[in-house]
């Protein structure tokens, strides 16, 4: 059944605002795909706080003109767009580790912070650890020398025989 124009004037509207908060864009094509991996697809994108929803090429391109992107679509059939207002890698994430379980999705491109990316570069930003986890791994390298120091000097009041341990 054809959407009406009110329909239309309404999903373009919701389309737009969506790309004005968006950090992070991921185009992906899921033709063959079974309702059930859609569903395990959508749940995925959920828990992180990612909008996904199927719109045609020609509703996307007058969005993304409409928001001020550089960025057009060039792709024929619909795509799933997952879009995060939060994190830029997150889709990227999330589909990249879905795509091992589910061979009929496939990234096809994205867009971050209004730049345009390549299936390639997307999959690349897609293997890189989320935001939490690089927080922690600069903490461990920040903690590391102190940490280090604080060894030695317990190690040498040990050997020395002075006082108690320093705790580490």
């Amino acid at each position: 059944m054809a959407k009406k124009k009110q329909q239309k004037a309404k999903d373009l509207e919701e389309l737009v605002a969506k790309l004005a908060k968006a950090k992070g864009v991921v185009f992906t094509d899921y033709r063959g795909t079974t309702v059930k991996d859609l569903d395990k697809f959508r749940r995925s994108l959920r828990q992180e706080n990612v909008f996904s929803k199927v719109y045609k090429m020609t509703l996307v391109n007058k969005a993304l003109e409409q928001t001020g992107m550089k960025a057009k679509v060039d792709h024929k059939t619909p795509v799933i767009m997952a879009i995060s207002s939060e994190d830029e890698v997150a889709p990227a994430r999330i589909i990249k580790n879905l795509t091992k379980d589910v061979k009929t999705i496939s990234i096809l491109e994205g867009i971050i912070e209004g730049k345009m990316f390549s299936k390639v570069e997307v999959e690349t930003l897609g293997s890189l650890p989320n935001k939490d986890q690089l927080r922690a791994q600069l903490l461990s390298v920040f903690n590391g020398p102190a940490a280090a120091f604080v060894r030695l000097l317990d190690a040498y009041a040990k050997k020395k025989g002075e006082g108690a341990p320093v705790a580490a």
